[in-house]
């Protein structure tokens, strides 16, 4: 995990989202890129160039928060700043698709967990325009060493190759523990692909299946509670699994409400 992108509006919970990108890129020496993007939007008579002022002001932000983070990095970890006037959401998927990130780290906001990923955020967007892995941090949360993985799983296939392997890398670099978790969703319930050893290879897991009638978010939250993950994986299919969550989060106003940090993979 060589190159991290963390998007940054300067805000409260982009700082927490980037204390995490340190403490990752410190434990494997990575590369840090901070990546703000801002709009102007034109005015009829203006006076000034207001587009110069925003860009200033950006790259004055960015310049200061790249010197108080680089203070705190080490073994081998670096860290350097983009800003770029366009659209927030297009801009990184882009910037982290063309480029070949190996991981997006960004924050959301609120005090219920991961509901603005459900509800229309920037972080939701990202999610649904990349097809780099995604971490999304709580603005809660705060940075601890991840000790137990939760992957949720579907029946679905999986389809691209080497999905699994940021979050092997993970578990493997922390020295982790994880388990698979699955949702049975009446007899036609295919389980989990069969396949998922042969992606987890290296790692010991274990697998359980949840056989109760309460809906995805209600079960998967209990059990988060009860194992006490530190961190959640989830592989994105179209009308897949994380797919439905979207879904049903929305539709309800309610949202999937677990308040630790969510590892997004793309099954493009």
């Amino acid at each position: 995990m060589k190159n991290i992108l963390v998007p940054t509006d300067f805000s409260e919970h982009a700082n927490n989202a980037l204390d995490y990108a340190v403490a990752i890129a410190n434990r494997f020496g990575s590369q840090i890129t901070l990546f703000y993007a801002y709009k102007v939007y034109s005015t009829t008579g203006m006076l000034v160039s207001v587009e110069r002022f925003m860009k200033d002001d950006a790259e004055e932000d960015m310049h200061k928060l790249i010197e108080k983070t680089r203070i705190s990095l080490m073994n081998g970890a670096t860290i350097t700043g983009v800003t770029v006037k366009g659209e927030t959401i297009q801009g990184i998927a882009d910037k982290a698709d063309r480029e070949g990130f190996d991981i997006i780290i960004m924050g959301t906001q609120g005090a219920s967990g991961l509901k603005e990923i459900f509800m229309g955020s920037v972080t939701n967007g990202v999610i649904r325009k990349t097809r780099t892995p995604v971490l999304a941090i709580p603005n809660e949360c705060r940075y601890k060493a991840f000790k137990s993985f939760v992957l949720a799983m579907d029946s679905r296939e999986v389809q691209t190759p080497g999905l699994f392997r940021t979050l092997v890398f993970l578990v493997k670099g922390y020295d982790g523990s994880l388990s698979v978790y699955h949702k049975i969703e009446g007899e036609e319930d295919d389980g989990i692909d069969p396949s998922l050893n042969q992606w987890l290879m290296g790692i010991e897991h274990a697998n359980h299946f949840d056989f109760s009638e309460k809906d995805v978010n209600e079960s998967l939250s209990e059990f988060l509670a009860d194992y006490g993950g530190d961190l959640l994986c989830m592989v994105r299919h179209k009308r897949g699994f994380l797919e439905r969550i979207f879904h049903q989060s929305v539709t309800k106003k309610e949202a999937f409400t677990t308040a630790i940090p969510l590892l997004v993979l793309q099954d493009n």
